[in-house]
């Protein structure tokens, strides 16, 4: 099982590492996977051109990128409508044809909002009061009035990239302190500037389209987006889908809050987030020991969830298929939880069981000692 390989590739191909990068590094997405893990896998555990590997945690898409540059066929899944959309944007075949069409839109916006700017106009962000709050008063209205220029685009595939753009720049430009960080900070943003990093940010997405599009092989599988919950994904499917690979990262129990990562994102693209803050699995606000559920334990809580996903992914499993989770040690409370031995633990009554483990140390994010993070391979117990 070529875990350890997987791991060694990561280590040895640095994420900013244009070559590596293509549309993988082009919006900020709280612990992607890294591609070289991905790219990986996919090459050593392929049994063919028919070979199909679903993410039911595909996030931005890494997995599914990596999926058509190897010639396999993918599914990716995700409860955030917002993953979604990014992850189908990066996954985009674009020809020169295409992006010299989306980039005249960006630079129809980019001029008009130039003016907006300019010219003081008045543009009222669709925001709730408490959202409002997030921005200076002059670089609110600046991204709502980038935001009105998009909306404006009839192509659809451009104004749904376009608005993934907007999206790649919002955080930057709110007093949120960091894309992981939800307190505020003061920041001084002069008027302009959101335009200058739009433009910018549009461009580097033309730029990572052609390479993408010169690294796909003449006949690359697009992938196929489901908007769902990863424990109830083979109802979703209807019982039409089987793969001969998962290969996902879970969430790290307790570490990300995936709803408050991309809230200011949710709000001005007009997402509604009620399944992700109802359903996100792991999440750190559902994991505190102040907050447990209904008398539910937060260890307990963590156990059920990541069991659930377990015995719902096993059922889309072709009988020689491998599962291989990326998944790093879970912080419940206070109390670290190795992940290789939870799922060691929830294997056996998902019908599953542990045939490779390999792990490596990362730095903690407390700034304590460092946290672990596994390559798990599971199969169906015969």
């Amino acid at each position: 099982m070529p875990l350890v390989a997987a791991f060694e590739a990561a280590s040895e191909t640095p994420q900013n590492d244009l070559r590596e990068s293509l549309t993988h590094g082009f919006h900020a997405f709280p612990a992607r996977m890294h591609p070289a893990i991905a790219r990986v896998l996919l090459r050593e555990l392929s049994i063919g051109p028919s070979s199909r590997v679903l993410d039911p945690f595909c996030g931005s898409g890494t997995v599914l990128i990596e999926a058509m540059l190897a010639g396999w066929k993918s599914l990716g899944s995700d409860l955030d409508p917002l993953a979604l959309r990014l992850a189908r944007v990066k996954t985009e075949r674009r020809d020169l044809r295409s992006r010299e069409r989306f980039l005249d839109e960006l630079e129809r916006v980019g001029d008009a909002s130039t003016k907006r700017v300019r010219e003081r106009v008045d543009t009222r962000a669709d925001l709730s009061a408490s959202e409002r709050q997030w921005y200076e008063i002059h670089t609110l209205k600046e991204l709502a009035g980038i935001l009105a220029e998009i909306r404006e685009v009839r192509d659809g595939r451009d104004r749904r990239a376009l608005e993934m753009v907007f999206s790649a720049i919002v955080v930057k430009f709110s007093q949120q302190r960091a894309e992981t960080a939800e307190r505020p900070t003061d920041k001084r943003i002069r008027k302009g500037l959101p335009t200058e990093f739009f433009m910018r940010k549009g461009n580097e997405l033309a730029d990572r389209w052609a390479l993408l599009a010169d690294a796909l092989p003449e006949h690359s599988h697009a992938p196929r987006l489901v908007l769902s919950d990863a424990r109830v994904l083979p109802h979703t499917l209807a019982g039409e889908f089987r793969c001969d690979l998962i290969l996902t990262s879970p969430p790290y129990g307790g570490t990300y809050d995936y709803l408050h990562h991309h809230a200011r994102r949710h709000a001005w693209l007009g997402i509604q987030s009620k399944a992700l803050r109802e359903g996100e699995i792991g999440a750190r606000r559902h994991l505190s020991p102040d907050e447990p559920l209904r008398g539910e334990q937060p260890r307990a809580r963590w156990d059920r969830e990541l069991s659930a996903a377990l015995v719902a992914l096993r059922e889309l499993m072709r009988p020689e298929a491998t599962m291989v989770l990326l998944i790093g040690d879970a912080e419940i409370g206070r109390e670290r939880v190795p992940a290789d031995q939870q799922l060691e633990r929830l294997a056996g009554p998902a019908e599953l069981e542990v045939v490779a483990v390999a792990s490596q140390s990362r730095p903690d994010w407390r700034g304590g000692l460092p946290r672990r993070e596994h390559l798990v391979a599971l199969r169906a117990r015969v």
